[in-house]
């Protein structure tokens, strides 16, 4: 259609109305070829990390008009595992050029927390299925309000937090003033990708006595699935600490602890960027 034609549609349009339906029929038959068409371009993992998914649907629009369209804008309904999610609608006042193709990105944040709430399959799954379903608003010239569906599935995948146990706590060395301790703790990898730790920041306490904290810059790769071992050299003065733990130290009695702090880390997955991984740990343990 030239500009010469859409023009004299729009002015034969009110003519075309007074005939009746048949000539309504007829603008919708010529308005159909000229509807914009619409596709995913792609999808993008704009963040992933232990607490959630950033994702960006990237649309590609196009006018085949000799005239500009407006997209009002669109609504969405996001399913997991063949259940809605998110639903929702976004106002995106655009402007799309005569005959031509526009870029518009759908950014939506899944939280895993809200995630493990809603699907409990989500607790075990190493990826998850989704499906959206798009609604595109136009402003038409003519046939007036337009909606075009677009719809796209693909998976995610869902990294699960690493587990910690205190392997062990051992007396190095002990004197009336002061104590050196080996702390062993033992990272559980439960995902699909190995973990590079960098650096770990501590507080550790015994018997509700805090008698270490520090940071530890001591690189460990820990594979798939797998389990690594990081030690934690302590110093304690005991004058501070108090008489009661000497004896305990002493006695090789068991202790409350608390281990607290976060470890510092990169994964083999491409999606996954450094990651901070909190330690919030407590227990009884035995020295040895």
């Amino acid at each position: 259609m030239t500009l010469k034609q859409a023009l004299l549609l729009m002015v034969s349009l009110p003519l075309w109305l007074l005939q009746g339906c048949s000539s309504l029929d007829q603008v919708n038959r010529v308005m159909e070829g000229r509807k914009p068409t619409a596709q995913v371009a792609g999808v993008r993992f704009d963040g992933l990390d232990f607490k959630g998914v950033d994702l960006v649907f990237d649309l590609k629009i196009d006018n085949p008009n000799p005239f500009s369209i407006d997209l009002t804008g669109f609504d969405y309904d996001l399913q997991l595992f063949g259940q809605s999610f998110i639903k929702g609608r976004q106002t995106k006042g655009l402007s799309l050029g005569a005959k031509s193709d526009s870029r518009v990105a759908l950014p939506l944040r899944l939280d895993f927390k809200q995630l493990l709430h809603s699907y409990r399959q989500l607790h075990l799954a190493e990826e998850a299925s989704y499906r959206l379903d798009l609604g595109l608003g136009f402003k038409m010239p003519v046939i007036g309000t337009l909606r075009l569906p677009v719809d796209i599935e693909g998976s995610f995948p869902v990294p699960r937090l690493p587990a910690f146990s205190v392997r062990s706590l051992g007396v190095k060395r002990l004197s009336l003033e002061e104590a050196e301790l080996e702390l062993q703790l033992e990272i559980d990898n439960p995902n699909r990708f190995s973990l590079l730790l960098q650096q770990l920041d501590y507080h550790f306490k015994l018997n509700g006595i805090a008698i270490a904290n520090g940071l530890i810059e001591q690189p460990l790769t820990i594979e798939q699935d797998g389990v690594g071992v990081v030690a934690i050299p302590l110093s304690v003065n005991l004058r501070r600490a108090g008489m009661g733990l000497y004896s305990a130290l002493l006695n090789r009695s068991g202790l409350n602890y608390e281990l607290n702090g976060s470890l510092d880390a990169t994964t083999s997955n491409a999606l996954l960027k450094r990651l901070q991984i909190p330690l919030d740990k407590q227990g009884s343990i035995k020295l040895r």
